[in-house]
């Protein structure tokens, strides 16, 4: 039988605006609603197929990453690497700042889609590694090593090194 009509309305509510964001941050544009609304109707109409409730949100974020994707293929608007200059600053009036998040999109553009999207899951979207694996296909094994190597990728980055060394102490 699946889901009720008002535990699906309790996991809309739970986890839209999440995934709303996270659309947004991959760069959807004016078509996040939409594939937001999209995601939900896959998942309703699979509902009797759904994953357990601790593996619900993974499987959201791997929906909407697969209906992103397709956006993307078809509309030819936005190409993964693109979705990084739609990050809002921090700070935008500190140009230091946004001198050294310039400097962290290019490295994050440096990296292989799935280990990008491994990061950005992780540090943006908070995801544990489990779910991020989910959302990218990998098994949590495979996830981990892929999510340590491109850690270590970044944090051996002389220019990324430079400008953290660089950052005065708060």
């Amino acid at each position: 039988m699946g889901m009720q009509r008002h535990e699906f309305k309790a996991l809309y509510r739970t986890h839209a605006g999440e995934l709303l964001g996270y659309l947004r941050r991959r760069g959807a544009g004016d078509a996040a609603p939409d594939l937001l609304a999209e995601t939900f109707l896959t998942a309703w109409r699979r509902r009797s197929d759904l994953p357990d409730a601790v593996n619900r949100r993974a499987w959201l974020f791997g929906t909407a990453r697969r209906l992103l994707l397709a956006h993307r293929r078809t509309s030819q608007q936005v190409t993964p690497v693109d979705d990084l200059d739609d990050l809002p600053s921090r700070r935008p009036d500190a140009p230091a700042d946004s001198m050294r998040e310039d400097l962290v999109r290019q490295a994050l553009t440096r990296l292989p889609e799935v280990d990008r999207e491994l990061l950005t899951l992780t540090v943006w979207e908070r995801l544990p590694i489990v779910e991020a694996a989910v959302v990218v296909g990998l098994s949590a094994n495979a996830a981990r090593v892929r999510l340590h190597r491109a850690r270590k990728r970044l944090a051996d980055d002389p220019t990324l090194r430079d400008a953290i060394q660089s950052t005065p102490a708060p």
